[in-house]
């Protein structure tokens, strides 16, 4: 189900993971879910339900917009014109419509990397089928127990026990979406603390040698161009032992 274009999203993948996600933690066994980078709820919408989930980001427009449903209080546009746009581009103040333009009306899903709406061949507008995307998912959305706008850091809590963490975070040596100047190194020190009392679970393309892949698979990059679609081998990883 693709909720929202979402450069780095796991819209196509999310089912697949989050089945991963539940084999190794058992809903049975572990009631509380975390997603750290939680981005477009890709992976969050299918935990729903089976745990107590908890998301975060550090994209501050991306959490009003996820807020905003969860409270039902976003207006969706009737559409997103090519002037409102790059109103919304040239603004520095933070707003739930402002994610929606910049992420769900944006050429590949990428932070405002261009007006959708020129490269699109289709029958219906960029807009509409974001906003279809969205509605169909309200429901689940409003009973994600918690969200907020925080660096990944905050969740390094002592008391942080058996939980469910998943993350996705900014990969190592490819385009950033929403954290500049990503600490990979210091990402990998804090998984490390984490997993000694919880089951963490990382997506990325590699990781250091005490992680193992548990689970990879080929995708094409919602980034393509005429002549040929970006392929990459997406991974999950564990710390080993």
């Amino acid at each position: 189900m693709l909720i929202m274009r979402y450069l780095g999203g796991k819209t196509q993948l999310g089912r697949e993971i989050s089945e991963v996600l539940k084999k190794h933690a058992p809903p049975g066994k572990y009631s509380k879910f975390i997603e750290p980078f939680c981005g477009s709820l890709g992976v969050t919408v299918h935990m729903v339900g089976d745990y107590n989930v908890y998301v975060s980001d550090y994209h501050k427009d991306l959490i009003l917009l996820w807020k905003a449903i969860k409270a039902g209080a976003f207006k969706y546009p009737r559409s997103i014109s090519k002037k409102t746009y790059y109103k919304y581009k040239n603004s520095e103040t933070p707003s739930a419509m402002r994610a929606f333009v910049g992420f769900g009306c944006s050429f590949g899903g990428k932070w405002f990397g261009g007006y959708a709406e020129d490269y699109n061949n289709k029958k219906y507008t960029i807009c509409s089928e974001t906003i279809r995307s969205i509605k169909k998912l309200e429901h689940v959305i409003k009973k994600i127990k918690n969200i907020k706008h925080c660096n990944y850091e905050k969740w390094s809590n002592p008391e942080l026990k058996r939980y469910l963490i998943y993350c996705d975070p900014p990969y190592k040596n490819t385009t950033g979406y929403s954290i500049r100047g990503f600490d990979n190194d210091k990402f990998w020190n804090i998984v490390r603390k984490w997993s000694k009392h919880n089951i963490v679970i990382v997506s990325e393309y590699t990781a250091p040698k005490d992680f193992k892949c548990i689970w990879r698979k080929k995708r094409n990059s919602l980034i393509q161009t005429k002549n040929y679609n970006i392929q990459k081998i997406e991974k999950l990883f564990i710390k080993r032992n």
